[in-house]
């Protein structure tokens, strides 16, 4: 196997260890009186941050949506101006290039986040 399919050694490193049974909960709690609610705390900070991460996650997809829209909305509007002004075989190259531009970068994208 290469070094790339070796799988990991240990457990990841974002992983929070799982919440001690009730035995196990009772001999912390006398070692350490804050160590449950730490780990509470720490699980909390946690779940907020992959909360965050997800909405972050829906706001660039949707700008990426918008982007595309906004694009393709304005090729149209570029297409008929041509053809109201009799130059839409001057313009027909610049919209073509436009528009695989464009889809070759959303398949870029999507691609990329895909691996």
């Amino acid at each position: 196997m290469s070094e790339q399919e070796t799988p990991p050694t240990g457990p990841p490193a974002g992983i929070v260890p799982a919440f001690p049974e009730a035995d196990e909960a009772r001999k912390w709690q006398e070692i350490d009186p804050g160590h449950l609610a730490w780990r509470r705390d720490l699980v909390e900070r946690r779940l907020r941050r992959e909360r965050l991460d997800q909405w972050v996650g829906y706001g660039f997809r949707l700008l990426e949506h918008v982007i595309v829209v906004g694009f393709g909305v304005a090729f149209v509007w570029l297409g008929f101006y041509a053809v109201d002004h009799k130059v839409s075989a001057q313009v027909v190259p610049m919209i073509g290039g436009g528009v695989a531009g464009l889809a070759g970068a959303v398949l870029a994208v999507r691609n990329r986040q895909r691996e």
